[in-house]
C-alpha cells in the first residue's frame, strides 16, 4: 500500500515518517517522500514512481518502524539504509528493509528494551535523494544536557559521511540566551556562512516548537537551500529529569573568567555556610532547613571553570520571604539578573506556621540590620586580630587546614547578615525607583541614581583615597627614583629593611589595610599588593604621572528629595555603604585564606608533592586534605591534567546562564573558535547607572592589572569587580556587559563622578581600542564617533 501525504492521516505509520508528513504540512522545506508497508505491490511502487517522481535520478529507501525513533528507542543501527538506489532497484531495497523487522537481533533488541514484538510493525520510507554540498545534524539542544544552547554538526556529502566518520566535520554551539556561537573543526572540515547559521537557528526553534520537544534534525544543504530529512527525540535528554538554572548575575562581578578549584571548594562550603545559617535565622524551625539542607548546598555551581549562582535554588529560599511576588522582581533587578523566570521546587511546600515565622523574622531583621552590620564589623576586626597574632611559621599542612576551616567557621556563623543587608538596599533602592516613577518624576532612573550618589564614608573609596596620597608624595624625586628601582618583589622588601622612612612606612600600612584589594581578589589565586608588593609600586608610579582628575560633561540637576522619597534614599544609602564595607572585610578574609593557601603550597612543593607553590590553587580543599592522608596520591599528575583541561575551558565564551537537564556538566572543548556578532549602527543603549557625559577613547580591558594605564580612556570591560576602583579613577568613563545599578562599577562610578553604563551584551565584541565613543551615562547610551568599532565584529564567512 502507498502511503502519501494524502492518506497518511488515516493510517498508522511510524514517528520517522509521521514527522516528516508534519514537517510538510508546516511548510518546510522536504524532499518528496512516500511509505509503503509489508504488503506492498512492486508493480504499484514502480507505476507511482514513474507519475510522481519522472526525471528524478535516485532515492534513499530506510525504515520506518512503529517503534523506531520514540522518545525512549531509537533503535539505532538496527535497520538497513540505502542511498541513491535507481528507481527500477527501490522495490528490492524495500524488501531488504523489511525484511531487518523479522531478523532475531530485532527481536533481541525489543525483549532487551522489554517492548512487545507483537507491536512492532515495518514500513518503508522511499525519498527523492538529495545530492547536497554540505549536510548534517542539528540538535535543538545539546546532547550532553544542556537545553539553551542548539548544536549543529555538518560535513561536506551526504548525511552517511558524517554518521560513519568518512568525511570531516565542523561542531557549532549555539548559545541560545546569550546569542553566541562558537565552533571547532579540523583543517579541512567546512563552514557555513552566518546566513546558513542563522537560518538552522531559526529552523531549530520554529522544529522544536512544532512537535513540542528536544529534536534531533538531519538536513542537507544544496544549491543554498536547506530541506529536512529526519526529525526525531534527543533521547539523551530525560525529560523527567529536573531542571537546573546556573546565572553569573551579579557573581560574575566577584569572579570573573576562569576560577581555580581551591577558591570553588572555599566558596561553594562558604555560601552553604552562610545560607544555613541564614535559614535557621528566618525559619527558627532545623527540621525545615534540613529538609532544603541540598539546595542550600548547590547555591553556587563551578561550570566550565566558571562561577555560578545556582539561580533555581536562590528562588527556592527567596520564595520564603513575605511578599516574594514583590520582593523577587526588585531582587532581580538589583542583582542584574535579565531573564525573570522563577522556577522553584518548594513552591507550595512551605507550612503556614513557618511561613509566619520568616515573615516575624524578616522584619525584625531589616529593623535590625543596620546595628548589626555594626557588630558584624567589630566581629570581624576580632576575628582580623586573632588571626593576625597567629605565629604559622613551620606549621605542617594539618595544622594549617585546622587555620583555615576555623577561619571560615568563625567568619560564615555571622556573615548571613550581609545577605539581609543586601536585601535592605536592594529593598529601598527599589522602593526608591518605584515611588519617583509612581510620580512621574522626569528622567526617574537619572534621580533615582543621584539620589543615591554622594554616600560619605564609603569604604571602597579608601584603598583609592589612600593610593592617592601614596602617589602624591612620591613625586617627591628621591623616593620616585628609588621607586623606579623596585621591580620585583625581592627589591621591595630590600627597600623596605634598608628605609626606615616615612614613605617606606606608609607603604607597609598600606599593605597592612588594602593589600588585599585588587582586580579580582575573591578569586585566592589571584596576585594582590599582599603577596606581589611590586604591583603597588607599580600602580603608585603610574599614578604619579596622572594630573588629577579627569574632566566630564555634567547633566543637569534633579530636585532635590523630600518626605517618604527622601527617606528611602537615606535607607538605601545606610545598606549601601555597609554594603561596601563588607566586601572590603570580605576581601582580608580572601587575603588571610589566601597566606594560607600559599604556605600549605609551600609546604607540598617542599616535599616534591607540586611543581611550584602556586600549583596548591589548582586543588580542591577535599584534595589537599586527602593528600596528607594519602601519600601516594599524585599531585603533580592530577594538576598537569587539570590545566590541559582548564586551558580548553578559558577559550569558551563566558555563556551568561545555562539550563541543564538533570545534572550540572563541563564542556570537553577542542580547538573552538568564536563566532563575532555583527554589531548594531553606531549606537548602543544600556542601563544608565552613573551621570554624566564623557567623549574619549576607548580602551577594551581583557586582562586587568592595577598598573594598566587608564589615564583620559573610557573602560570597555565585561564585567568590574572592586579592585577595578584603580582603573576607574584615572578613566573617563567605563562601560560594561554585565551590572546593574547596585552593581560594583555603578557604585564606584557614582561616588568618583564618573558616567557609567552597564548591561550591554557583547560591547567588549563591538568596540575597539582606539575607537572614539561618547558615553551618556544620563540616558544609557553610547555613541560611536570614529574607529573601527564596526570593522571589529563583522563577520566574514565561517
Amino acid at each position: 500500500m502507498i502511503i502519501c501525504p494524502e492518506n497518511h492521516k488515516t493510517i498508522s505509520i511510524g514517528s520517522k515518517a509521521k514527522n516528516l508528513f508534519l514537517l510538510l504540512e508546516a511548510g518546510f522545506q522536504v524532499p518528496r517522500f512516500f511509505c509503503v508497508d509489508k504488503d506492498f505491490q512492486q508493480k504499484e511502487v514502480l507505476s507511482y514512481l514513474d507519475t510522481r517522481f519522472p526525471g528524478t535520478a535516485s532515492f534513499s529507501v530506510r525504515s520506518c518502524a512503529s517503534l523506531e525513533d520514540s522518545g525512549e528507542h531509537s533503535f539505532a543501527g538496527q535497520f538497513k539504509t540505502f542511498l541513491r538506489v535507481p528507481g527500477e532497484e527501490v522495490p528490492v531495497r524495500i524488501r531488504e528493509v523489511l525484511a531487518d523487522g523479522e531478523r532475531p537481533k530485532t527481536l533481541s533488541y525489543c525483549r532487551a528494551h522489554h517492548l512487545d514484538p507483537d507491536s512492532f510493525a515495518m514500513h518503508v520510507i522511499i525519498q527523492e535523494m538529495i545530492e547536497p554540498e554540505l549536510s548534517g545534524v542539528l540538535f535543538t539542544a545539546n546532547p550532553q544536557g544542556i537545553l539553551n544552547e542548539t548544536v549543529i554538526v555538518c560535513g561536506r556529502g551526504s548525511g552517511d559521511q558524517i554518521v560513519e566518520d568518512k568525511t570531516d566535520a565542523t561542531t557549532y554551539y549555539y548559545h541560545l540566551t546569550d546569542n553566541t556561537c562558537y565552533y571547532e573543526r579540523t583543517a579541512l572540515s567546512p563552514l557555513l556562512s552566518p546566513g546558513q547559521v542563522k537560518e538552522l537557528i531559526s529552523l531549530s526553534g520554529q522544529i522544536k516548537t512544532l512537535f513540542d520537544m528536544e529534536c534531533d534534525i538531519e538536513f542537507a544543504i544544496r544549491k543554498q537551500k536547506i530541506y529536512l530529512l529526519q526529525v526525531r527525540p534527543i533521547t539523551s535528554i530525560d525529560t523527567e529529569a529536573p531542571v537546573i538554572i546556573l546565572d553569573n548575575s551579579n557573581i560574575v562581578e566577584s569572579y570573573p573568567g576562569i576560577t581555580l578549584p581551591l577558591t570553588q571548594s572555599f566558596i561553594r562550603e562558604a555560601y552553604y555556610q552562610v545560607f544555613h545559617h541564614l535559614m535557621l535565622r528566618l525559619t527558627r524551625e532545623p527540621k525545615t532547613v534540613e529538609k532544603i539542607n541540598d539546595t542550600l548546598k548547590h547555591m553556587v555551581d563551578a561550570v566550565n571553570g566558571r562561577i555560578y549562582y545556582r539561580i533555581s535554588n536562590w528562588y527556592d529560599v527567596l520564595l520564603f520571604l513575605p511578599f516574594r511576588r514583590r520582593l523577587i522582581p526588585i531582587w532581580q533587578e538589583m542583582m542584574g539578573v535579565k531573564n525573570r523566570t522563577v522556577t522553584s521546587a518548594v513552591e507550595g511546600q512551605i507550612s503556614p506556621v513557618t511561613r509566619l515565622k520568616v515573615t516575624c523574622s524578616f522584619f525584625r531583621l531589616l529593623l535590625t540590620c543596620p546595628a548589626m552590620m555594626k557588630r558584624l564589623e567589630q566581629d570581624f576586626q576580632e576575628i582580623i586580630r586573632y588571626f593576625d597574632s597567629l605565629d604559622t611559621t613551620g606549621a605542617d599542612n594539618a595544622a594549617l587546614l585546622k587555620f583555615y576551616h576555623k577561619l571560615l567557621s568563625r567568619t560564615v556563623e555571622k556573615w548571613d547578615i550581609t545577605l539581609v543587608n543586601d536585601m535592605y538596599c536592594f529593598l529601598f533602592t527599589g522602593l526608591l525607583k518605584g515611588l519617583l516613577k509612581a510620580r512621574h518624576v522626569p528622567d526617574c532612573e537619572l534621580a533615582a541614581n543621584r539620589a543615591i550618589s554622594g554616600i560619605r564614608k564609603l569604604e571602597s573609596m579608601r584603598p583609592i583615597e589612600a593610593l592617592q596620597k601614596l602617589a602624591a608624595a612620591a613625586k617627591e624625586e628621591t623616593v620616585h627614583a628609588q621607586l623606579c628601582r623596585i621591580d620585583t618583589n625581592e627589591a621591595y622588601y630590600r627597600y623596605i629593611k634598608d628605609n626606615d622612612t616615612p614613605f617606606s612606612l606608609a607603604l607597609q600600612e598600606y599593605i597592612r589595610e588594602y593589600g588585599d584589594r585588587n582586580v579580582e581578589e575573591l578569586k585566592l589565586e589571584s596576585k594582590t599588593f599582599r603577596t606581589d608588593p611590586v604591583l603597588l609600586i607599580r600602580c603608585i608610579l603610574r599614578y604619579t604621572e596622572s594630573a588629577g582628575d579627569t574632566a566630564f560633561t555634567k547633566s543637569k540637576e534633579s530636585p532635590p528629595l523630600t518626605g517618604i522619597a527622601s527617606f528611602f534614599a537615606k535607607r538605601a544609602a545606610v545598606g549601601i555603604r555597609n554594603r561596601e564595607k563588607s566586601r572590603l572585610y570580605r576581601g582580608r578574609l580572601y587575603g588571610l585564606m589566601r597566606s594560607l593557601a600559599l604556605q600549605m603550597g609551600e609546604n607540598l612543593y617542599a616535599r616534591g608533592r607540586i611543581a611550584q607553590p602556586e600549583d596548591i590553587f589548582w586543588l580542591s580543599c577535599e584534595e589537599i586534605e586527602t593528600a596528607e592522608a594519602e601519600l601516594s596520591l599524585d599531585l603533580s599528575g592530577l594538576i598537569f591534567a587539570r590545566k590541559i583541561k582548564y586551558e580548553g575551558f578559558s577559550a569558551l565564551p563566558p555563556f551568561s546562564r545555562l539550563i541543564f537537564s538533570g545534572k550540572v556538566t563541563d564542556k570537553a572543548p577542542k580547538r573552538s573558535q568564536k563566532m563575532r556578532h555583527a554589531p548594531a549602527e553606531g549606537s548602543y543603549t544600556g542601563t544608565p547607572c552613573s551621570p554624566g557625559c564623557a567623549e574619549g577613547e576607548v580602551l577594551v580591558i581583557e586582562q586587568p592589572s592595577p598598573g594598566l594605564d587608564t589615564k583620559d580612556k573610557i573602560l570597555i570591560a565585561k564585567m568590574t569587580d572592586p579592585g577595578w576602583v584603580f582603573l576607574i579613577a584615572q578613566a573617563k568613563a567605563i562601560v560594561s556587559e554585565k551590572g546593574s545599578l547596585l552593581s560594583h562599577t555603578a557604585i564606584i562610578s557614582r561616588e568618583l563622578k564618573k558616567p557609567a553604563v552597564v548591561g550591554i551584551g557583547h560591547i567588549t565584541e563591538y568596540l575597539k581600542t582606539g575607537d572614539r565613543i561618547r558615553v551618556d551615562g544620563d540616558t544609557g547610551t553610547i555613541t560611536l564617533l570614529s574607529g573601527h568599532g564596526t570593522q571589529n565584529s563583522c563577520g566574514k564567512s565561517y
